[in-house]
């Protein structure tokens, strides 16, 4: 398509699938991706077909790809959710915008009640996973539920549970479209490690971007409290991180750079110190995101499609905050005239 993505039912060509007038896709971490289709209508023997088209019914499953040289990149593939229609007197001008998601919602679909005993969390998030078709990408976690002192008890949906699991862990959990049918689930730490898959430059000669806007907070702890007693033994349990375990994206933790004690505290039931250790460290990673930036990009500039969960480097904000972000959400847009991608960047440090 001249507006540089396709909409593809199940991931495959169909030259049924009718063509959209513009293409959105909002992705971000944490977040169920969304497409938005829009179309034009016109009335054609008395009727609106695209509003009774099988293909943009409830349920069916549609794929954002951008064509590439080798392999085409998935953005989103799931189910058709909502029609926002507009109607116009005479049929011309009125418009159909078709929304749908990726298939995170289809695991939200349904509150469940399960208990799960002598598991680790890592391997009840591979046990939910396979239960959806889903490929599983999973980092291994140690805490063990044991009978003994406290199973682990499910009383939400198969999404909303697993996205409880990776808070616990200092995790992410988000779905990525490897091919048409391939479905991967990651549910591990952020991913700071990496070569960034584009450089974004300000103030230099050959500038890719016309305007960042960078804000940070340093109002954030940067230490957890967390205590306990073991019901069996009567012991104290002591869980509290100085700081967080997550490597920085560049030299400084926020805990290097404040200058007096921010401590946050959590009342966590546990029977081991090292599970509250665990609960504090994802905690103060979650916070430890202190410097955001927004910024406009456009396809036929930067020549690179931006990605959520994924680093990029930014060049020309001076030594502090020159250097890798993570990105954490991105609109994608798509139009007869470009593709552009408003992106929100995050990072943990600075120089």
């Amino acid at each position: 398509m001249s507006i540089g993505a396709a909409v593809f039912p199940s991931g495959l060509p169909d030259p049924r699938m009718p063509s959209p007038g513009e293409i959105e896709v909002v992705e971000a971490i944490g977040q169920t991706t969304q497409f938005r289709l829009r179309y034009g209508m016109s009335i054609e023997d008395g009727d609106l077909p695209l509003l009774s088209d099988s293909l943009l019914d409830p349920d069916s499953i549609l794929s954002v790809v951008i064509p590439g040289e080798a392999l085409p990149q998935i953005l989103v593939n799931g189910p058709v959710v909502r029609h926002d229609i507009n109607f116009v007197q005479g049929g011309d001008g009125s418009t159909l915008e078709v929304i749908g998601c990726d298939q995170t919602c289809i695991l939200d679909r349904e509150n469940k009640a399960a208990v799960f005993s002598n598991v680790n969390d890592s391997t009840v998030v591979m046990t939910i996973l396979a239960q959806y078709g889903i490929v599983p990408d999973v980092e291994p976690t140690t805490i063990v539920h044991s009978d003994l002192k406290h199973a682990l008890v499910q009383r939400e949906s198969d999404l909303r549970f697993i996205r409880k699991l990776a808070r616990r862990n200092g995790y992410w959990f988000w779905l990525s479209e490897q091919a048409p049918g391939v479905t991967i689930g990651h549910f591990k730490s952020p991913p700071i490690n990496g070569q960034p898959q584009a450089d974004i430059r300000i103030n230099v000669s050959d500038p890719n971007v016309d305007q960042v806007k960078l804000y940070w907070n340093s109002e954030r702890p940067v230490a957890a409290d967390l205590s306990q007693v073991d019901l069996n033994s009567l012991t104290t349990l002591d869980g509290q991180s100085e700081r967080s375990t997550i490597s920085g994206l560049a030299s400084q933790h926020l805990a290097d750079i404040v200058g007096s004690e921010r401590k946050i505290h959590l009342a966590i039931p546990s029977d081991e110190s090292s599970e509250l250790a665990a609960r504090g460290n994802s905690a103060l990673i979650d916070h430890g995101w202190f410097i955001r930036v927004k910024l406009t990009l456009r396809f036929s500039v930067i020549g690179k499609v931006i990605r959520t969960h994924s680093l990029v480097s930014l060049a020309g904000l001076g030594q502090r905050h020159s250097g890798l972000y993570l990105v954490a959400k991105v609109n994608h847009t798509f139009t007869e005239d470009d593709h552009t991608m408003v992106v929100e960047l995050i990072r943990n440090a600075w120089n």
